[in-house]
């Protein structure tokens, strides 16, 4: 059986006798040679092409490196082994192998979102994946944990895991890069305070991005605030098509999905055309005007206006708060299931009529909010990874003034961090706090 290679280029293999490496390679540390250190072109040679015999291993001929220098990204154990997909009847008839990034891979969400795309619940029962998974200094050891239950879960559709700490390494050609990791809000901290902290993670990861993932790589930016550090990470990222960045505002879907499901006595697998627009925010906007239930306008089904438009929006905003209150901690299942729903939306041909809801670039939207911020608004897609946005939408004057008020708050975000977008000086004026509950 073949090993599949860990990197994109071809160098000549030689026999290597078991002193190889320095120590005996114990199964859950098998690391491949690659350190720190090293150039980008170096790195982009350096590959591990083995094939399984019973007396001999091969691997590459690679340039010599720094003692003293230790790996930024690193295979992991059994992952360090994976086999020729064409080798084995099974797996022939398997799509070629899709690389996702994930930051933030050793935190609460990422412990349940891994699992879900290793199991093929994601991409599909077809889709073999490899998953790099980029920690800090001081999650790597957690992160080796997080490889370790990779390893035991034995998914068959987990061909390669590897962890590191530096995201020019880590994002190395991935075709999806999902973006978790964040500094959460402490005490005391002004959302001007976490703009300006987590917009400089996220601007660092969009030049990573841009300097080495796919030039088609698709981006969903989950850490928050969200919708300004999806726009901090296009602006640093100019190689990469803005379209293809995602504010994660799905979750926001799902909850009033399911708000109006209860109200309306059906489940709530019968509620469609739902619409989250703006800022993943207190200003956000969950659309009751364009929203169906078993196919009939939410608004023929619920005749409680003042119900809709009063306590239908504060229980979707205030969900993750009440969940506190409830399991002592923030939303992880829920938000990594979003993630899941977000991505299916992508790769899945949206349904007849239907719509979905994901922030994303406005330059060019048809609903006249301002240009250059990225706004949460009903898209639809062919199932290609691209997506157009409905047109067949509705907005009156209640609708028109909420949409505004959240486009406000996200222009002010946008002059805040003008110094991580290239366009200036920074100027804060948020005129209020909006921090979603649960999120501070």
């Amino acid at each position: 059986m073949a090993l599949s290679k860990i990197s994109t280029s071809h160098t000549p293999s030689q026999t290597l006798k078991p002193n190889f490496y320095s120590k005996p390679c114990v199964p859950l540390q098998c690391y491949d040679a690659r350190r720190s250190g090293v150039s980008l072109e170096q790195h982009r040679k350096l590959r591990i092409s083995c094939s399984v015999a019973p007396n001999q291993v091969q691997a590459p001929v690679a340039p010599a490196v720094p003692s003293d220098t230790t790996s930024n990204r690193d295979c992991y154990g059994v992952f360090c082994t994976t086999y020729d997909l064409k080798a084995d009847e099974k797996t022939k008839s398997w799509k070629s192998l899709i690389k996702i990034a994930v930051s933030g891979a050793a935190g609460m969400i990422s412990n349940h979102l891994l699992f879900k795309l290793a199991s093929g619940e994601v991409f599909g029962p077809d889709q073999p994946i490899a998953l790099q998974l980029l920690g800090s200094e001081r999650s790597l050891q957690a992160l080796e944990g997080v490889a370790m239950e990779l390893e035991d879960s034995l998914y068959p559709l987990l061909r390669e895991v590897s962890i590191g700490i530096n995201p020019y390494e880590v994002f190395q050609d991935c075709e999806w890069a999902l973006l978790i990791g964040a500094k959460p809000r402490g005490p005391g901290m002004e959302r001007a305070g976490l703009l300006d902290i987590n917009g400089q993670i996220f601007a660092e990861q969009g030049k990573a991005l841009n300097a080495v993932a796919s030039r088609n790589v698709k981006v969903i930016v989950v850490g928050n605030p969200c919708n300004t550090n999806a726009l901090i990470c296009l602006k640093n990222a100019p190689n990469i098509p803005a379209k293809n960045f995602h504010a994660l505002t799905r979750l926001d879907e799902n909850r009033a999905k399911c708000q109006l499901a209860l109200k309306a006595g059906v489940f709530y697998d019968k509620v469609s055309n739902m619409t989250i627009w703006g800022n993943h925010s207190t200003t956000q906007v969950p659309d009751f005007l364009n929203a169906k239930i078993n196919g009939i306008p939410v608004k023929e089904v619920i005749k409680d206006t003042k119900w809709l438009e009063t306590e239908f929006t504060e229980r979707v905003q205030k969900r993750g708060g009440v969940l506190i209150q409830k399991w002592g901690r923030s939303s992880a299942a829920s938000t990594a299931v979003s993630i899941v729903d977000a991505i299916r939306s992508l790769v899945t041909p949206t349904p007849e009529g239907d719509w979905f809801s994901t922030g994303v670039y406005t330059n060019g939207n048809p609903y006249g909010i301002a240009e250059d911020i990225v706004f949460s608004m009903p898209c639809r897609s062919k199932g290609d990874g691209d997506y157009e946005l409905a047109k067949d939408v509705i907005i009156d004057d209640f609708l028109r003034e909420r949409i505004k008020k959240s486009e406000a708050e996200l222009l002010a975000e946008k002059r805040c961090v003008a110094h991580l977008t290239g366009e200036g000086n920074a100027f804060c004026d948020l005129p209020e706090d909006t921090m979603l509950p649960g999120e501070q």
